[in-house]
């Protein structure tokens, strides 16, 4: 019996066999060459076929297409394609040899930058080129086939290996190193995998068929585990199979308070594959529809036809179940495609969503004539548009709006005229403003991600600082009672569709300041509805006046365990 103690990184109690997976390197081959032209054309269909197996590859979350999209920024960043072209120009490197050389010195430099961003940078790059070597090599040097279902142990494990498992038969995940922020634990929480990080040399030790016991929460791995301790780590698994079976039990419940306050728990999802999970979470409508996520598929950016049959799908699927929010295109940021002519130093502050959108009137165009026949199918369809600073933009928007309804009106395609429209909130001056934009809209939904870490200033991706970002900091608060406050005042609808509405332990304050609607991950609606009905909105209520008051996180951070101790824990 081996037993380590790692990082545990997402939670899940599991039993199953081994499937060892060591890497042993790229194996390229250095061969200086004369023919330059012959090796540029080389490495350019290598290009093009990484970005057609991208394109290839299947994902069914927002995190697996966000890793992609990273995984074409990668190759499409012109400082790394153009180092890997002056050493074929230059050194006169074989194609395969140039890519290896471009990779480890563009990784090297961002490792000695020592932050855990740039770190996850450089991981990006040795993914993207381990992706072109491949291409180079004409096969996929690490494939891996989970045959069978196990718990795959590995050295380490590269994102874009992890989107070609085949996550039907993977139960758990162990590895040698890594750790909580880096984009294998992100993908394996987001796909509700159980995974053990910084093992050490764990995978030395494990050979295929042994038998694995592991638990995700409290960072453990056994190889070939006695019956007593196999006997315990049954049990952990029969526990949290009751406590999901619990949890599904209740998905056909309204999520009302004890004194009866009512919200409506909707879905985040990005593509129609997500539908199954929001219905039988018992999801009541779709909250957000990350439509950008298709636009990852150039096919579908291309074809507004296309496009419109994605979201015909999907309301059909939702119709009677409840309304479905298209958000349209959040372009940029984090979320860069090629050939978009998105390159900034500064992308999350730069030329993204709506901004992006009003510079390509026609793409805009093709997306919201593809909405307004989805919403002739059903009333239950709503639009929603991101990254709105003010009012002046949101008109802006708003008229381009019409003008495509009266182009619509003229070629006789239907719509409903009676569509409902909102905003996102996640700009510190949207949600300052948040009285005036009610003015112009049906709906506000409040996107934490952003607005959290514009209003700290705090970019949570870097480490050194990440301890800065905290959904409870009182001026967060305010500007999220404030902008519930405006739209209650306009009579107006009021939601919230970033992480913080899916974290349980936030629901005192989100139900206390009154939230008509939360939208969450399918999995995180089960948890949200089981406590909303153990508590109290008068007390939620009062609960709210008071930590808006504090003075700092901490001070709100410790009321909050306090009334979850005294007031809906189970």
């Amino acid at each position: 019996m081996v037993q380590k103690t790692g990082i545990g990184v997402s939670p899940g109690a599991v039993i199953a066999e081994a499937a060892v997976l060591r890497h042993s390197g790229l194996g390229v081959e250095h061969v200086t060459v004369e023919d330059i032209d012959s090796e540029l054309a080389v490495f350019s269909s290598a290009l093009n076929s990484a970005f057609s197996s991208l394109d290839a590859t299947l994902v069914s979350s927002e995190d697996e297409k966000a890793m992609l999209m990273t995984l074409r920024a990668m190759l499409s960043d012109p400082e790394y394609t153009g180092l890997i072209k002056d050493n074929i120009k230059e050194r006169n490197y074989n194609a395969a040899w140039a890519v290896e050389a471009a990779t480890e010195k563009y990784a090297s430099m961002l490792d000695k930058m020592g932050d855990g961003y740039f770190s996850e940078r450089a991981s990006d790059i040795r993914d993207a080129g381990y992706i072109l070597i491949e291409a180079i090599a004409g096969e996929s040097i690490s494939a891996f086939h989970l045959t069978k279902p196990s718990i795959l142990v590995a050295d380490y494990l590269l994102p874009s290996e992890f989107l070609r498992l085949d996550r039907k038969f993977l139960r758990g995940l162990c590895l040698d190193g890594g750790g909580k922020t880096s984009h294998i634990a992100i993908l394996s929480r987001s796909a509700d995998i159980p995974a053990v990080f910084a093992l050490g040399d764990f995978s030395i030790y494990a050979e295929n068929g042994m038998t694995i016991a592991m638990d995700g929460k409290y960072g453990t791995a056994i190889l070939d585990p006695q019956k007593k301790v196999l006997s315990e780590y049954r049990k952990r698994c029969d526990a949290a199979a009751r406590a999901e079976a619990d949890l599904q039990k209740g998905a056909g419940l309204p999520a009302e308070t004890a004194d009866g306050f009512r919200i409506r728990l909707m879905c985040n999802i990005e593509g129609v594959e997500g539908i199954d999970g929001a219905i039988s979470s018992g999801a009541e409508g779709i909250g957000l529809f990350r439509t950008e996520f298709l636009a990852l598929q150039k096919a579908y950016l291309d074809d507004g036809d296309k496009m419109f049959h994605v979201y015909q799908e999907a309301v059909e699927r939702m119709s009677e179940y409840g309304p479905i929010t298209f958000r349209t295109y959040d372009i940029g940021g984090d979320k860069v495609l090629e050939g978009m002519g998105i390159n900034e130093d500064n992308p999350i502050l730069g030329w993204r969503a709506v901004r992006f959108c009003m510079e390509n009137k026609e793409l805009f165009r093709s997306q919201l004539v593809s909405i307004l026949r989805a919403s002739a199918i059903s009333p239950s369809v709503r639009i929603m548009f991101p990254m709105i600073s003010g009012s002046e933009e949101l008109r802006e928007v708003l008229a381009f709006l019409e003008e495509v309804k009266a182009e619509c009106r003229e070629k006789g395609i239907p719509f409903d005229e009676n569509m409902k429209i909102g905003t996102m909130i996640e700009v510190p001056s949207a949600a300052i403003t948040a009285d005036i934009l009610a003015d112009y809209v049906d709906f506000m939904s409040i996107g934490t991600n952003d607005l959290i870490q514009y209003t700290i200033a705090v970019d949570r991706g870097n480490e050194k600082i990440s301890y800065l970002y905290r959904p409870l900091h009182p001026a967060v608060l305010r500007l999220i009672k404030h902008v519930v406050d405006s739209a209650k005042a306009k009579g107006i609808q009021v939601s919230m569709c970033g992480e913080m509405a899916g974290e349980t332990e936030y629901l005192p304050i989100l139900v206390g300041m009154g939230f008509d609607e939360l939208s969450m991950s399918a999995h995180s609606i089960l948890e949200a509805r089981r406590r909303i009905r153990l508590l109290d909105k008068g007390s939620c209520t009062r609960f709210v006046n008071h930590v808006l008051s504090l003075p700092d996180a901490v001070s709100v951070e410790a009321a909050l365990k306090e009334f979850t101790e005294q007031y809906g824990k189970a």
